[in-house]
């Protein structure tokens, strides 16, 4: 199924917060494992290019944003969009902090 993703509160249309559509309902993403290759995908899913900047797993911005819809996504980088990477949806018990 298609994991639909946008990104909100940037000045531009590549930059802001990650949120997905997850059972109708868009969430921020506070997931373990969202790294380079995740953010690769997504960008490259939202027809943006590379990369610049990757957000924390579950920073400020995303804990005290929407709630969260993806604990944990294990990506390769080379998957064409997100839902072709391993998501597992729901809420963190203890959000993952800063490394």
């Amino acid at each position: 199924a298609a994991v639909p993703a946008r990104l909100l509160g940037g000045r531009l249309r590549c930059a802001g917060r990650v949120e997905l559509l997850f059972a109708g309902t868009w969430g921020s993403v506070c997931a373990e494992g969202w790294d380079l290759a995740a953010a690769q995908v997504l960008c490259r899913q939202l027809g943006c290019g590379r990369p610049r900047l990757i957000p924390a797993p579950c920073g400020p911005t995303a804990a005290s944003a929407s709630p969260a819809v993806l604990r944990q996504v294990q990506c390769t980088g080379r998957e064409l969009a997100l839902e072709h990477c391993t998501l597992q949806p729901g809420h963190p018990a203890s959000c993952p902090t800063d490394r």
